[in-house]
């Protein structure tokens, strides 16, 4: 395993320099990519994904992506997208069931082995694909994401040739004990309520975040701001998932799988991450075979998302699939 350590301080000008050269080529590139719809079958129902292919690339590598916590595929992760068409990839976007435009119900369940299951058929679906080469595959994700693509490389070790998780969930039961105490009794009392609604009744949601300092499902000091500037205007009433998540959330543990991921696995971390302990994604890191860390010192958990910390994270995640999907 290949450890790096990112500086604290970089060169402004350095930094704006490359981001304009950077997102101007991306965004050149990236505009003749047209975005098509995809549908994909997904227990029993459908995941709303749409894919864009590089333009005049016959059958380019592919790279899958899907968001975190309660997130839709639209927030925060054009621009990583931008970035990996640019560089020649075919990029296919999803939404997990109940999601989106994505059918299921009941709506905004968070469930992590779920999320895989659909990980899982989008694989399969992408990888059979004539328009884009199977062969050369690759699978992105972000925080809770980031730590599904763990389970679903695992599960698809024939198929997936490259992992990208970038600060990723690991390991339930120390992201859990996380939460302010001082919110679990209301939290919990909302997650029974919601177990116990009966089948077709609509669940009992939770905010994502709260501005006021209310129970939410996301407590930490950069979960408001980080969070707010993700979701696009006009869909801040999405800020919600069903409570019922706080009973699997802490037994979801995608540390298990790192071992049998054959994959090469770039692993991307922020050092003063207030949802994700850092240390159990070096010790995650540390159990991939084939794993490349990072940790972003001074980084929070969304820092990834803008600014120069995006610059240095979608340049590392560029250069990784090229590296092991381009030939």
């Amino acid at each position: 395993m290949r450890m790096a350590l990112f500086p604290r301080c970089l060169s402004a000008f350095a930094w704006v320099a490359a981001a304009a050269v950077l997102s101007g080529a991306a965004h050149a590139a990236a505009a003749g990519a047209v975005a098509e719809p995809l549908s994909v079958r997904c227990g029993g129902t459908t995941c709303d994904a749409e894919i864009r292919r590089p333009p005049g690339v016959a059958r380019p590598p592919v790279i899958i992506m899907a968001h975190g916590f309660g997130a839709l595929r639209d927030w925060g992760l054009t621009p990583f997208a931008d970035r990996f068409v640019q560089a020649g990839f075919a990029v296919v976007r999803f939404d997990y069931r109940g999601f989106g435009r994505s059918g299921g119900q009941p709506r905004r369940v968070v469930d992590g082995p779920a999320h895989v299951d659909d990980w899982v058929s989008v694989i399969d679906a992408v990888a059979a694909r004539p328009d884009v080469d199977g062969s050369r595959l690759g699978i992105w994700g972000s925080s809770y994401s980031g730590g599904q693509v763990l389970v679903a490389a695992s599960r698809r070790p024939q198929v997936v040739k490259a992992v990208s998780s970038q600060v990723p969930f690991v390991h339930g039961l120390s992201s859990a004990l996380r939460y302010p105490l001082r919110h679990q009794p209301a939290a919990m009392w909302m997650a029974i309520r919601d177990a116990l609604r009966g089948e077709g009744e609509a669940p009992l949601y939770m905010p994502i975040i709260s501005a006021d300092g209310s129970t939410a499902a996301l407590i930490c000091d950069e979960c408001v701001a980080g969070y707010s500037k993700l979701v696009p205007k006009g869909q801040e009433g999405e800020n919600k998932v069903a409570a019922r998540f706080l009973f699997s959330l802490p037994f979801f543990y995608p540390i298990d799988s790192a071992p049998k991921v054959q994959a090469p696995t770039l692993v991307i971390a922020a050092a003063q991450d207030g949802l994700i302990p850092v240390q159990k994604v070096r010790d995650t890191a540390k159990a991939l075979p084939r794993g490349e860390y990072v940790e972003l010192a001074g980084a929070h958990h969304f820092s990834p998302y803008s600014g120069p910390v995006f610059e240095q994270v979608v340049a590392r995640q560029t250069a990784f699939f090229r590296q092991h999907l381009a030939r």
